[in-house]
């Protein structure tokens, strides 16, 4: 990756020489303003346009660091690059974007970059991490839930007897399943994890592992809305905004148990109406030529009702009757 970073430099250079333009051309993956668009599914980030500027310069500091890190191995988070030079960066926030359009330009993710952000992944259950410094993270259901490593590249193994994993999308289901000894009620092995809502990469690419080295089935329990499904196809897909790494992040065999927007009527209570940031989610997510027959027919059933429902209005048989049920009778989209 060096070399690609260097050309990316050299590339740079030429042009600033050639034609006195210090521009980066960055392949853009979503939305593009009006001012950036050229046309070409690039968006131009260029010294000479003061709007741009610091995203330039910031840009030219990740291609250094980046550079550094591939010389000299390592890794950076980006809370560490940040306090490293505040006055520079600014805000958190800043040299995030600059780490994705940088991971836009040499078509990786930010684990392949070695820039990283914090995780925030849970984990619980039949599992042990080998590191590769020689350090293991066990996971069993004794030692309860830890946090998943920020640099799921250092992961040199997994070990695992697990016969499933079981993603959840909130921190707080994670816990209440914990709580009533999902392990023992369900009486399978399995694996618990959870990415706190909108995942993280780290978080997506032990799942990934986990399906892909440890060949488990993958399941997952998302809030019956519209974010929720969301939330379920970057797991399954990948993000929008990173497209291009879905084979480091995606896993595209996970199965969606609940709760299926289809099953908000049977609901006694807990369903309330969508709002127009609800609706307009719904709209956005059909128009996705990618989208599954089943997943789509899901969307139109929440369009329909207009009703949403959050995980924990099956809060009291989760453990004992919902997920048991939805994984041995195969209802799952």
């Amino acid at each position: 990756m060096s070399g690609d970073v260097e050309g990316i430099v050299v590339r740079l250079l030429a042009s600033l020489v050639l034609h006195g333009d210090a521009t980066f051309m960055v392949p853009q993956m979503g939305p593009v303003s009006r001012d950036s668009r050229n046309g070409n599914g690039y968006r131009r980030v260029s010294y000479n346009n003061r709007r741009s500027r610091h995203r330039f310069c910031l840009v030219v500091y990740m291609l250094a660091k980046i550079h550094r890190l591939q010389v000299n191995g390592g890794s950076y988070t980006v809370r560490g690059l940040y306090y490293s030079d505040p006055h520079l960066i600014r805000t958190q926030r800043h040299i995030a974007a600059a780490r994705l359009d940088v991971c836009h330009m040499l078509k990786t993710s930010p684990t392949r970059l070695g820039v990283l952000s914090a995780s925030k992944g849970l984990m619980a259950g039949d599992i042990r991490m080998l590191m590769t410094n020689g350090d293991v993270l066990d996971c069993s259901v004794y030692s309860g839930a830890i946090i998943l490593p920020t640099d799921t590249e250092k992961v040199e193994r997994i070990v695992t007897q697990a016969d499933f994993v079981l993603v959840v999308e909130k921190e707080s289901v994670f816990e209440s399943l914990l709580a009533r000894d999902l392990f023992g009620t369900f009486g399978r092995r399995c694996i618990l994890v959870t990415g706190k809502g909108y995942p993280d990469c780290s978080t997506r690419r032990i799942v990934h592992r986990l399906s892909t080295e440890c060949h488990l089935p993958a399941y997952i329990l998302v809030d019956a809305d519209p974010f929720g499904i969301e939330i379920m196809l970057v797991y399954r897909l990948g993000s929008q905004s990173m497209s291009f790494t879905s084979g480091d992040l995606a896993t595209p065999t996970l199965r969606w148990i609940g709760l299926h927007p289809s099953e908000i009527p049977a609901l006694s209570s807990g369903a309330v109406a969508l709002s127009s940031g609800d609706n307009k989610k719904i709209y956005d997510i059909l128009a996705r030529d990618y989208i599954g027959p089943g997943v789509r027919q899901e969307l139109r059933s929440l369009r329909q009702i207009q009703q949403k429902a959050e995980i924990e209005s099956v809060i009291d048989f989760l453990s004992t009757d919902y997920i048991p049920n939805k994984i041995n009778r195969n209802l799952f989209l």
